[in-house]
């Protein structure tokens, strides 16, 4: 389980399920380099944070919060999306 901290906000958004943590470094990483989202915009602002550990078969939520990582990190790195990246000639 996951959220983002909005630093101006300096409020949580909604937290978000997905089953690996590196789908939702992923994730973030796509908003963070899409220049269509607000996460673009102002990525130092956002931080990608772990909340808990969800197990779907018993319904059980454990706390385990820790910073995965700040916006500004996820920006425009290679490797980070499917797109093909320029090579050096």
């Amino acid at each position: 389980m996951f959220s983002i901290y909005d630093e101006k906000a300096r409020s949580h958004l909604p937290p978000f399920v997905l089953p690996e943590e590196g789908m939702a470094i992923r994730t973030f990483s796509d908003c963070i380099n899409s220049i269509d989202h607000q996460f673009s915009k102002h990525p130092s602002d956002y931080t990608l944070i772990k909340i808990a550990n969800y197990d779907d078969e018993s319904g059980d939520v454990i706390q385990d919060r820790r910073i995965i990582g700040n916006g500004i990190e996820f920006k425009n790195q290679q490797g980070l999306n499917d797109e093909p990246q320029p090579t050096e000639q």
